[in-house]
């Protein structure tokens, strides 16, 4: 156990104290924060350097004076209480590590932000207070900026955070609404090449009753076949409508007043919702014209207004808004290409669609109908229609809560000019000279029906069964005067390559091109070289003896 050392007798005592009180001055004189001692009437009895500093006195100003003085005058009144809670406390001492944060008052009048630590002794039975304060002014400027600065990287933060969440639920978005997209161009190629052989099917047969109708005069027979004829019309209307969700229906576009046309659709649309139904028309002012087919336009809207009658078997309402609509990469539907557009919309408070049938309300045959009430075609059709005339067409449905359509159509040039409908075509004669008609169709009984119809026109008619075949038959065979050409061939030649060589080598031959498929994917003549009229699949004897007539008699250049 080490031993305690002795005081050494020979040690001068005075001198011990003078080095401790000249340890003390040197501590009190390089001491940055305020020390000061206070009587036991809080006057203040020493006053060093850092309170000179902090403060703003000289020991001379300020010793003898009561605390007071240091202390701003709003909490001059409540000071004596707090001393004598200090006084009453069994604490005899507050350290550093237990400091209090208080205001104080400077020799130029200014209030400061101080931390303090005070102690308490007893001298010759008197007390005696040791305060130690340092000033953190600066401290807390600091921190209120950097706690400012904190407030603003936490908004810039979550600002940004939603932003990027804003951006990650756009991407999302856009890559399910290409997928989407994807996905109906798929049904649309689809579709349409369903419709395209379906038209060689419904040629054949609607060609054959109207041969056979010439032939017949047993009244119960013709009854049967004008059953068949309008069955054989209605597959040609179902085809019609395949081909406008395929973006493949020939439409005649139109300078088109939108609100013109919902108004003078408004008492149809009214008869044909029925009485439990309310119809509201919500039409903007100032609506940009649109270019549409204005047929198709009705037809989508009354299509529109079906949909939402047989969702409110119990009645409701239907909106039909207007308005104009600005949209850029940010805003408007994924798919849909900045610019401007007139927006048409049909809202209902129907029955609304759950999430997975509203995924596929688009899809060409899909239908949430009791058999035999729908074919499925009709919002398809929109959704065809929509994206033919180079817009686009959304759904938004919750169940109970109704759904809005919404039907983007491309803003018409301001300069643009109402496009006058095409009249009734005259009857016109049959052959009067017996012309020469070469049919070239890869399909022999699509070939062999037209053989037929052409002849039963007057026409002399001779076949090939492709692109090079008929070259080589015209080769051989110079007097010919038409030639009625599919576009889509076998034999690695088109309709389009065989009227090119027709009107270099041959073009005193006149040509008249057919197709099953509409102008957009008939393989168009991509240099324009080509002006040949063309006969859509399934069409009527009157069209083809018209179209024959005209190409024959017509002053123009034949291709």
């Amino acid at each position: 156990m080490a031993e305690t050392p002795r005081p050494d007798p020979k040690r001068d005592p005075h001198e011990d104290l003078r080095i401790a009180e000249s340890q003390i001055s040197a501590i009190l004189t390089i001491a940055a924060d305020a020390i000061i001692s206070l009587d036991q009437r809080f006057r203040i009895t020493l006053f060093n350097e850092g309170a000179t500093a902090v403060f703003g006195y000289t020991p001379d100003e300020i010793i003898g004076h009561p605390l007071e003085r240091l202390i701003p005058e709003r909490f001059r009144a409540i000071h004596p209480s707090h001393v004598a809670d200090f006084d009453a406390a069994s604490v005899a001492a507050r350290k550093m590590g237990e400091r209090q944060e208080i205001f104080a008052l400077r020799k130029d009048g200014t209030e400061f932000a101080a931390e303090a630590s005070i102690a308490k002794h007893q001298v010759g039975g008197k007390k005696i207070y040791m305060v130690v304060l340092r000033d953190v002014t600066e401290r807390k400027r600091t921190e209120a900026a950097l706690a400012l600065a904190n407030t603003e990287l936490e908004k810039r933060i979550a600002a940004r955070t939603r932003d990027l969440e804003a951006e990650i639920r756009r991407r999302e978005e856009t890559q399910a609404a290409l997928i989407q997209s994807q996905r109906m161009e798929a049904f649309g190629q689809l579709t349409g090449g369903v419709a395209h052989d379906f038209n060689n099917l419904l040629t054949i047969v609607t060609g054959n009753l109207e041969l056979l109708a010439t032939e017949i005069r047993d009244e119960s027979a013709s009854t049967y076949l004008k059953r068949a004829t309008d069955a054989a019309d209605m597959g040609a209307a179902l085809t019609k409508r395949l081909l406008t969700f395929a973006r493949r229906r020939r439409l005649t576009p139109q300078v088109v007043d939108v609100n013109e046309l919902v108004l003078g659709l408004t008492e149809m649309l009214k008869r044909s919702l029925g009485e439990p139904i309310t119809l509201t028309t919500i039409l903007a002012g100032k609506l940009w014209r649109t270019r549409a087919d204005p047929s198709e336009l009705e037809n989508a809207i009354l299509n529109l207004a079906l949909n939402a009658r047989d969702a409110m078997p119990s009645g409701g309402q239907l909106v039909i808004e207007t308005r104009n609509v600005s949209t850029s990469e940010t805003a408007g539907p994924p798919v849909l290409a900045a610019g401007d557009y007139v927006l048409v919309c049909a809202t209902d408070t129907g029955e609304g669609m759950a999430p997975d049938v509203l995924e596929k309300a688009f899809e060409p045959f899909f239908t949430t109908k009791e058999q035999g009430r729908g074919t499925g075609l009709g919002l398809s059709t929109i959704y065809g229609f929509a994206e033919q005339s180079g817009g686009h067409a959304t759904i938004t449905s919750a169940p109970s809560m109704g759904t809005t359509v919404s039907l983007y159509l491309p803003r018409a040039d301001a300069a643009g000019e109402p496009v006058p409908a095409a009249g009734p075509s005259e009857p016109v004669p049959l052959s009067e000279n017996a012309e020469t008609v070469l049919v070239v169709e890869d399909n022999p009984d699509v070939r062999e029906l037209t053989l037929q119809r052409v002849e039963g026109l007057g026409y002399v008619v001779q076949e090939a069964e492709n692109g090079p075949d008929a070259i080589r038959f015209l080769k051989a065979n110079e007097h010919v005067d038409l030639v009625l050409s599919d576009i889509m061939m076998m034999g690695g030649m088109s309709g389009y390559d065989l009227a090119r060589w027709i009107k270099t080598e041959m073009p005193h031959i006149r040509v008249v091109l057919t197709t099953g498929y509409a102008a957009e994917e008939a393989q168009q003549d991509p240099a324009g070289l080509v002006d040949a009229p063309i006969l859509y699949k399934p069409y009527a004897r009157a069209d083809l003896a018209t179209t024959l007539h005209t190409a024959l008699h017509a002053s123009a250049s034949p291709v």
